[in-house]
């Protein structure tokens, strides 16, 4: 019995457990298997998205987008190397081959235009499309295309490209739709990454153009302002030197109004004549108009003559025309005059000579007499002769009228430059410390999480605004700098304020990988400076030598007393400075060749620097060897006080 109920109990054992294998290669084992397949799928898939994603990045020019395109292709042809990739762009009517991915024996022929709905519909659509088999449909248009890459089954989708260019749409062929199911997500993956990025790209595209044409336009404005202020100064300069230099020839104490008064009055002694006058040009009229100072002539009876030089008929206008002199016995009867002004002053004999200065004619002087038949040839030389003198004086009238008005405009000029600065600082300003607190917030966390992609975006325009600000605060202390900065001088410890620039620099050095050593003497005699525009220099100096010396350099700030000054000196081993470039570093806006493209920067701190040490009636200059670093040195005279 026993034995009997063994052998049951063993048959029964060997029924389960082989009941239970069976089940286990039936169901289990293939459900383990799928799990650990979808698993690798899942895998394979994550690591490509991460690889991807880490490559992503705001491209600033459209080339670099093609790159981020070309990179995401071709990892994914490397994910399913027996697939064909063919890139279309969108033209009227057509869609053109520009890339492929795939390694054949017959070459396609690229940028070639191709015609097929399937393509349009996808682009309307905007959907990611299925041919299980693209024989179905009317393909006839890209049937030799398509048979050259061995695609019988396609998916399609559109992404969205940079810089405005037309759409595009990726063909993902193969032989067989065996790949669709593993390759849908890949493909949806990419098309709307491309996308994303693109949108991205063409904000900070145009982020950029407008950034570049505001720093332009505030250039232009700036050198256009300092290039009419320096015109009109030195033209003032011009007028008043050669004004003193008239009156002094003239007389010692009369000016050139007076002057002119003057010589008219000599004249009509000379000659004995009852009417002296100049008529000079006047451009914006066309006329030719009695000038003050005339001898004989009633203020009253000098604003009625004003001759058009149209007028043909007056011989004061054809004299002007001709620079030929005149001269008649009787001008009331002469048909060449015009008898009425002879008649208001009344005048019978009549000269004009032309009045020119530097060969370009500026009036006629006009000199007459009651009686008839009185003046000689000799007297019309001896006018012609007085004229060619008469000239500088009349020149320098009408520039001493100017002088006023130039000042004025001079001074309009400069408060509209300093209007525009300030103005142009609050407007960027107040919108720039909206976006950097916005930006701050958003990266800090506080309105939610973010992903790396959003991450490295926004701390990309966070250094954008900072380059901006930069930008503003420069531009700002040169308007101040050029024109009447008040600073407060005081007795300056040169050593406590090297020290405390560089300690402020220390951080930016250690991120720059560079050496930043101070060899300053201690007990510099102390100078008399503004400590906000001297501590600037020195910030300015060194924050230059860290960014352009580059990785690995060596930056040493040294001070000493050289007796009547004290030097300081900031000296780095970086590629130096070539030396055509060296006269040219402490021009406002000034960027390097070498550096301009690689290193950041407003073209303005060294310009600033050389204003502020020069206000301090110091002097600042370089020293450099190419690929031997550069060393910018100033020096301040000491204070002369010492004791207190």
């Amino acid at each position: 019995m026993i034995a009997e109920l063994i052998g049951a109990g063993t048959l029964g054992a060997a029924g389960a457990f082989g009941a239970y294998w069976y089940l286990k290669f039936r169901d289990v084992l293939p459900m383990e298997s799928s799990l650990r397949s979808s698993q690798r799928t899942l895998a394979d898939f994550t690591a490509f998205t991460r690889e991807t994603m880490e490559r992503a990045f705001a491209p600033e020019q459209p080339e670099q987008y093609g790159d981020i395109a070309g990179y995401y292709l071709v990892k994914l042809h490397k994910s399913f190397q027996d697939s064909s990739i063919l890139v279309f762009e969108k033209e009227p009517g057509q869609w053109r081959l520009i890339n492929y991915l795939k390694h054949f024996k017959a070459e396609p022929k690229l940028l070639t235009s191709y015609k097929w709905s399937a393509f349009d519909r996808c682009l309307a659509e905007g959907e990611l499309l299925r041919f299980d088999d693209v024989r179905t449909g009317d393909y006839q248009a890209v049937e030799e295309l398509l048979a050259v890459f061995g695609v019988k089954a396609a998916l399609m989708c559109t992404f969205r490209p940079a810089a405005g260019a037309p759409e595009r749409l990726i063909l993902f062929g193969a032989e067989s739709p065996a790949l669709f199911g593993a390759a849908q997500p890949y493909l949806r993956f990419v098309a709307s990454q491309l996308s994303s990025i693109s949108k991205v790209s063409d904000k900070v595209f145009s982020l950029k153009k407008e950034s570049e044409q505001l720093k332009s336009e505030i250039n232009a404005m700036v050198k256009e302002l300092d290039v009419a202020g320096s015109r009109l100064i030195q033209r003032a300069r011009e007028r008043k030197a050669l004004y003193e230099v008239v009156t002094k020839v003239t007389a010692p104490d009369q000016d050139a109004q007076g002057g002119c008064s003057a010589i008219l009055n000599i004249v009509a002694k000379m000659v004995e004549a009852d009417v002296v006058a100049n008529l000079l040009f006047d451009e914006a009229k066309g006329e030719l108009v009695v000038s003050p100072g005339s001898y004989g002539i009633p203020d009253a009876d000098r604003m009625l003559y004003s001759i058009p030089v149209s007028n043909h008929a007056s011989a004061s206008v054809r004299t002007f025309l001709s620079r030929k002199p005149f001269i008649t016995e009787d001008a009331q009867n002469d048909p060449d005059v015009l008898s009425r002004y002879a008649k208001l002053w009344e005048i019978h004999s009549l000269m004009i000579v032309p009045i020119s200065l530097h060969g370009r004619i500026i009036g006629v002087m006009r000199v007459g007499s009651r009686r008839k038949d009185f003046f000689t040839p000799d007297q019309l030389e001896f006018l012609t002769i007085i004229a060619d003198e008469l000239a500088i004086i009349i020149e320098m009238v009408t520039l001493y009228e100017n002088l006023s008005r130039t000042a004025d405009e001079l001074a309009q000029l400069n408060r509209l430059k300093d209007e525009f600065l300030a103005t142009v600082s609050h407007e960027l300003k107040t919108p720039l410390t909206t976006i950097k607190g916005f930006v701050s917030v958003i990266l800090s966390g506080e309105v939610g999480p973010l992903n790396e992609q959003q991450t490295n975006f926004l701390n990309v325009t966070d250094q954008s605004v900072n380059r901006l600000t930069h930008l503003i605060s420069d531009l700002l202390d040169l308007s101040r700098l050029n024109g009447k900065v008040e600073m407060e001088f005081q007795k300056l410890d040169l050593t406590e304020l090297v020290r405390n620039s560089v300690s402020s620099v220390l951080l930016k050095a250690k991120e720059k990988n560079v050496s930043l050593t101070n060899e300053t003497a201690k007990n510099l005699p102390q100078v008399k400076a503004d400590i906000r525009w001297i501590g600037q220099v020195v910030d300015n100096l060194l924050i230059n030598a860290i960014k352009y010396a580059g990785p690995g350099a060596k930056v040493k700030i040294s001070g000493f007393d050289k007796g009547e000054v004290v030097v300081i000196s900031v000296e780095d081993d970086g590629p130096g400075i070539p030396l055509e470039e060296q006269k040219m570093v402490f021009e406002k806006f000034y960027r390097g060749k070498t550096s301009a493209s690689q290193v950041p920067g407003t073209g303005l701190g060294l310009a600033i620097s050389k204003s502020v040490v020069e206000k301090h009636g110091g002097k600042i200059w370089l020293e450099s060897k190419t690929g031997k670093g550069v060393k910018f040195c100033f020096a301040l005279p000491i204070a002369k006080d010492q004791g207190t």
